[in-house]
């Protein structure tokens, strides 16, 4: 049986829909800033860590960064292996290069410290690979109030406030430029949805007994329960309300109302 092919929907970036993956709509929330931002970047030597899929960095390489991705699940790197061109490559890996060393204008990390029990040093780690005054673009959950199911389901083991998050991010060696709250409305209404379909998930047995760094490297690149509604979800009406949603975030990207945090830092 060959491979499962890519499909690029004009509005939600590549998709992999036979191999479950397709990009959920919190994603596309965070997709919808991270592109805003990185339209003030001119395209650049660029590392994502954590990078799962890739198809935000696929997406980049097209637009012609320099593209390096790495994360520690197999699974993760073969759904990015299917996304990668001879014309826009990723360069991908399971691990930090330490030759890669201050070589990097934009370093992106995207729902990764939630899952790191020593995410303050995990970040200090980064910092080197960053030319001095290059970028971070890095996501995480927010409010730890709002912990549930797919949490767990995740692997997360912490979400953060926005004070602790930037103290963090700061403690790390990092300067915070701006902190984000994405995802309000919408994101809030489908993490209601999310939390009652992976708490059932979670009381599989066969889930229930995994670590929590099986949960870990399964949570970026299995979107079964997504994939079964891509063809409603990739149609137009869908598209339409989905774009419109990407615009009534902005207004609320200040306050706390939405689900996630996204913050654009530098190094000194």
């Amino acid at each position: 049986m060959s491979d499962p092919m890519p499909t690029y929907h004009p509005h939600y970036g590549p998709a992999l829909s036979d191999a479950n993956w397709v990009p959920a709509p919190r994603y596309l929330l965070r997709r919808d800033r991270v592109l805003r931002h990185i339209q003030m970047i001119a395209p650049c030597k660029t590392l994502d860590i954590g990078c799962g899929p890739a198809a935000l960095l696929s997406e980049m390489a097209m637009l012609g960064f320099d593209t390096y991705g790495v994360d520690r699940s197999q699974q993760a790197l073969e759904l990015a292996e299917m996304l990668n061109t001879q014309q826009s490559p990723l360069h991908l890996q399971t691990e930090l290069d330490p030759a890669w060393k201050g070589s990097f204008d934009l370093l992106m990390s995207f729902e990764v410290i939630e899952h790191l029990e020593e995410d303050i040093a995990a970040m200090r780690d980064w910092l080197p690979y960053l030319k001095r005054g290059g970028r971070l673009i890095l996501s995480t959950p927010a409010h730890p109030h709002r912990w549930n199911a797919a949490d767990v389901w995740a692997g997360h083991v912490r979400r953060y406030t926005r004070a602790g998050l930037e103290k963090s991010i700061t403690d790390a060696g990092f300067i915070v430029e701006k902190i984000e709250c994405y995802g309000f409305p919408l994101a809030n209404f489908m993490e209601i949805l999310r939390a009652r379909a992976y708490g059932k998930v979670l009381n599989q047995a066969q889930k229930a007994e995994k670590s929590t760094d099986d949960l870990t490297d399964e949570s970026g690149s299995d979107r079964s329960i997504e994939s079964k509604f891509w063809r409603i979800f990739s149609s137009m009406p869908a598209t339409t309300f989905m774009r419109l949603a990407c615009q009534i975030q902005r207004p609320f990207l200040q306050t706390d109302f939405g689900n996630g945090y996204l913050v654009i830092a530098r190094a000194p």
